[in-house]
């Protein structure tokens, strides 16, 4: 088998199930969740992966999934990712009573990732092929919400911030030749593809800003901690 028929034999699968994955990226955009709180759309996944028979570890990084598929050998090993949790943002027509949306498309990603899960192992092709493909759903990209993490560091729950982070302490890529994901873009009617980003990590600091008192009547005496 050539690698284009491969390739359409993946494509057939995936558009024979296109309303399967639609309603996924649908579901979760109905239940958005902030990092490491994603319950509902990390059980939604596992559904989609026991469903098409896919092995997975779960819990990896507190909520995420990692599932593989083995293909005819294991020499090499493609990781798809896709992120699961949403933002803060008030005003969003689809926010959930806590402000809560998914305004950075992430429940499309989850919708690229089962997609192409039902490609790959719908299509028949994994004898064919001589790698494995693994399926990584991602907590936590969203460097939000720093008080509720560090609670859960202090409780020993998580090591990291952030949810790519984590996984990596805990050996989740230890075992990827390569990574991809995607993500949507908006406002970019002419661009097609992105091949090198620069929002590759988080610094999370805490600033404290200090006054100093002074009488009303001598207001340059002070400093307004405010004005910071």
């Amino acid at each position: 088998m050539t690698l284009d028929e491969i390739k359409n034999k993946i494509i057939d699968a995936i558009d024979s199930n296109a309303d399967k994955i639609i309603d996924v990226g649908k579901e979760i955009q109905k239940n958005p969740e902030l990092g490491f709180t994603e319950e509902k759309t990390s059980a939604l996944v596992r559904r989609q992966f026991d469903a098409l028979g896919i092995p997975y570890e779960y819990p990896v990084a507190l909520t995420g999934v990692k599932a593989k598929a083995k293909g005819r050998t294991s020499k090499y090993n493609v990781c798809i990712i896709g992120e699961m949790d949403a933002l803060k943002c008030a005003g969003h027509p689809f926010a959930d009573s806590n402000a809560n949306a998914h305004a950075c498309g992430h429940n499309t990603q989850i919708s690229a990732l089962v997609g192409a899960a039902y490609g790959i192992q719908k299509s028949g092709i994994l004898d064919k092929i001589d790698g494995d493909v693994t399926f990584m759903a991602v907590p936590a990209e969203e460097f939000i919400e720093l008080s509720a993490r560090k609670k859960l560091k202090a409780e020993g729950k998580i090591r990291y911030l952030s949810g790519k982070q984590q996984l990596i302490w805990e050996g989740a890529f230890d075992d990827v030749d390569m990574a991809m994901m995607i993500h949507a873009q908006p406002d970019e009617p002419k661009r097609k593809l992105y091949v090198k980003g620069h929002n590759l990590g988080f610094t999370a600091k805490t600033v404290t800003f200090r006054g100093k008192a002074a009488h009303g009547s001598t207001p340059y005496y002070g400093v307004n901690a405010l004005n910071a």
